[in-house]
This record gives structure tokens, C-alpha cells and sequence, in this order.
């Protein structure tokens, strides 16, 4: 099941929802459906309300907001990951795409003819982790540095700016501060139901699905944060790409075995089958939640996969380039890299 949020746009401005995508193609035609927009997203809500319409509900609308939220997170907030009703929308619409609901809504929209958004509109707290051996030894490598010793001991994470999302086929903007901006394929983990203090066995239960991560990077600037042992912090914060919808995990399977790749202004850059993870999703959810509660729509990111980024291969994105994730069982993501408008503000200070 592939779960995202989208946009419509009204005569009383815009509007966003979640709704459930069906591809057109099987699962060999993911990544293709996906980067031509071919298929269609169900709106839960909308349908819902058509349900209950034919139940003989006098009031269907009121009903589904109820129960029903348009929203993804407030509806994993009555539901967690429970899917009954993502089910019972999916079978009833089969055979009814045609259907409009109790005031004549629009049940089924074309992919191409709405706008995705990070499937995750308010994401509470954004972690980072480092779960790639072969990824850490490329690039500290090319610092002169070793993986710390630490990092094998426990699941180690920074925290990044929830705010600055970007969803599928949007514009990232080029920071002022940075001449070397960066790309990074990654894989992240959306928390569906609250997790405190859960056992490693236990905390699958906790994830509503995964999607993929760009974590965009200001090398330069970052080199120098790095410097002062505080982790990452303008070098990061400008964006982030999530996206292009949640697939369930019954669905997405091992991570290790998914193939990966990116693509930049359409030629692959690379390619990557990320391998077992030093620390797993379940591993870091577990370690996270010790006397600290992760909440709906909180957002694990795997680290960088081996290969995934342009420091690693020494290859540089530019102003205006369309930067393209893929991973076959998710789809593809893509953003278009904007330019740098202005020159940047100097912090260092003077000394008299």
C-alpha cells in the first residue's frame, strides 16, 4: 500500500489530503510509473463519506471527518497503524472510480492532475542516523579520518530541520552560503504509532512505512561545523526531500535488497543496493524510545547508502539541475535545484 498526501488546487485556494496510489503498471514498473505520473490516488476521506452515503448515513460527510480524517497524521493518531479502513476504501473503489461522493467530490484524481507533498506535512522531530559501513568508510576516507569506535556500540543520529520539507517535484532552493551543494539517497522510516520504551521485537509495530530521504548538504559550509563537534547545522537545515509517498512495510520488505540509484538531469550518477544495515530500523527505534517518546509522523532516516552521495564519487551537482532518488517498491523523487539569489551574509566578526 502506498500512502501519500497531496494538493488540490480549488477556487477557495489549495487543499491538501492523503490519499492511497495505485500505479498503473505491476511491480516491475514502479520506478517508471512513478516518474511519469502514471496512475492515480484515491482521497480516503472523500471515499469514506461515499461508503457511509450508501451505508443510508444521513450525515456521510460529518462521519468521515470524524472518523475518517483528510489528514494522514490525525488519522494515524485515531488508528495508528492499523489499515482496515485503507482496506475497505481500496476494495470498495475498485470497479467505482467513477464514483463522486455525497456532494459531488472528486473520489479518484490522476496523479499528474495534483500536486504530491511531503508526505508528511508537520513532522515532529527529524533524526538522522549513519546505518552504512561502506558509506562512512568512503567518505571518512576522504577526510583522513577512521569511523569512530562509538558508532559500532550504538545507533547514532543527528537532528535535522523538520520544517524545511521538500515533496516530490518541487523547487529546493540553493543556499547563498554554499558553492559545493550535494545530494544524499536515502531511505527513512515514518513512525505511525507513539513508541516509548519498546523492545527491539517490538518496534516494527511501530512504523507505518518507509520512503525515501534526500538529505541535502552545503558541503563547504559543512566541513567547517563539523569542526566544533556539534554536528551539522546550516550545512543542513535548508532542506530536506521526503518522499514521494510512504509504502506500508508489508509492502516494502527488506531494505537491504531494494535497488537504488540517482539520477541527475537524467543520467545515473549512481547506483546502490544497500546491504545489511549496521543498525536497523527496529534498532533504532527501540534505542530512540528509551524513557523518550517518538510520536506520529516522526521521521528515521537510514543514513546514506553506499554511493549515494557526490562527495563520495567526487561528482558535483549545479545550479538548476533536476535531481532524481529512485528505489524499485517506492518510486521515484525528484526535485529541481534552484540558484543562488544574492550574495551570502558574512557572520565572522570584526576585531578593532
Amino acid at each position: 500500500m502506498k500512502i501519500a498526501t497531496f494538493r488540490v488546487n480549488t477556487p477557495l485556494g489549495p487543499f491538501d489530503r492523503f490519499g492511497l496510489v495505485l500505479l498503473d503498471g505491476d511491480e516491475n514498473s514502479i520506478i517508471e510509473d512513478s516518474r511519469l505520473g502514471k496512475g492515480c490516488i484515491v482521497d480516503v476521506n472523500f471515499t469514506f463519506a461515499a461508503i457511509e452515503l450508501v451505508r443510508g448515513r444521513v450525515n456521510a460527510t460529518e462521519r468521515a471527518n470524524s472518523f475518517c480524517p483528510a489528514d494522514l497524521q490525525k488519522f494515524a493518531e485515531l488508528y495508528g497503524n492499523d489499515r482496515n479502513i485503507l482496506e475497505e476504501v481500496l476494495d470498495w473503489i475498485d470497479g467505482r472510480r467513477d464514483c463522486t461522493g455525497p456532494r459531488a467530490e472528486t473520489l479518484v484524481w490522476d496523479i499528474n492532475d495534483v500536486s504530491l507533498q511531503s508526505p508528511i506535512s508537520r513532522v515532529p522531530v527529524l533524526r538522522d542516523f549513519a546505518a552504512f559501513e561502506d558509506h562512512l568508510e568512503n567518505t571518512f576516507g576522504k577526510m583522513g579520518l577512521k569511523i569512530p569506535p562509538a558508532w559500532y556500540e550504538q545507533p547514532t543520529a543527528f537532528k535535522g530541520n523538520s520544517t524545511t520539507m521538500f515533496g516530490h517535484d518541487t523547487n529546493v532552493p540553493w543556499p547563498r552560503y554554499t558553492k559545493k551543494m550535494d545530494y544524499e539517497l536515502e531511505l527513512a522510516a515514518v513512525i505511525g504509532k507513539p513508541a516509548f520504551n519498546v523492545e527491539v521485537n517490538e518496534s516494527a509495530e511501530h512504523i507505518m512505512g518507509y520512503t525515501l530521504l534526500n538529505d541535502f548538504s552545503a558541503r563547504d559550509t559543512q566541513r567547517g561545523e563539523m569542526n566544533v563537534s556539534t554536528g551539522p547545522y546550516k550545512g543542513k537545515d535548508f532542506a530536506w526531500g521526503l518522499g514521494p509517498w510512504i509504502v506500508t512495510p508489508d509492502e516494502f520488505g527488506d531494505p537491504s535488497t531494494l535497488k537504488m540509484a540517482v539520477r541527475v538531469d537524467g543520467e545515473i550518477w549512481a547506483e546502490s543496493t544497500p546491504g545489511p544495515m549496521q543498525w536497523t530500523f527496529p534498532e533504532a527505534i527501540s534505542y530512540t524510545s528509551q524513557d523518550e517518546l517518538l510520536n506520529v509522523g516522526e521521521v528515521l532516516g537510514s543514513g546514506t547508502v553506499n554511493n549515494g552521495c557526490g562527495f563520495e564519487i567526487n561528482r558535483w551537482i549545479n545550479p538548476g539541475a533536476v535531481v532524481e532518488l529512485e528505489a524499485d517498491r517506492i518510486g521515484v523523487l525528484r526535485h529541481y535545484i534552484g540558484k543562488p539569489d544574492g550574495e551570502p551574509i558574512r557572520w565572522q566578526r570584526h576585531i578593532n
